[in-house]
């Protein structure tokens, strides 16, 4: 599998410390939509919404072959988080229409 990072061939020789603090503001951004439309719409409003984030975050990380604000390292791990996100979406149509 090819590394999505490219810290390491872009000559800068720096080593990451593991916290970022654009990722840490995005994630808070994201998780505070998740609340608001959990706190809208109910338990179909929380898993929808965490269902898109990770279907939008997975293939943006997929298709730039970047590392995301998750981190991921490989295509692969991307493209599954891409899935979970999809599915994580059909679970909350399937709870929306149960009347949840």
């Amino acid at each position: 599998m090819v590394s999505m990072d490219r810290s390491q061939t872009a000559g800068t020789g720096s080593s990451e410390s593991g916290f970022h603090w654009p990722s840490f503001a995005l994630g808070l951004v994201l998780l505070l939509l998740v609340v608001a439309q959990g706190e809208d719409n109910g338990l179909p409003g929380f898993v929808g919404m965490a269902g898109l984030i990770l279907l939008i975050t997975g293939l943006y990380s997929a298709a730039t072959v970047r590392k995301s604000w998750l981190r991921l390292t490989t295509q692969g791990a991307a493209l599954t988080v891409a899935a979970a996100g999809a599915a994580t979406m059909l679970l909350a149509l399937s709870l929306r229409l149960v009347g949840l």
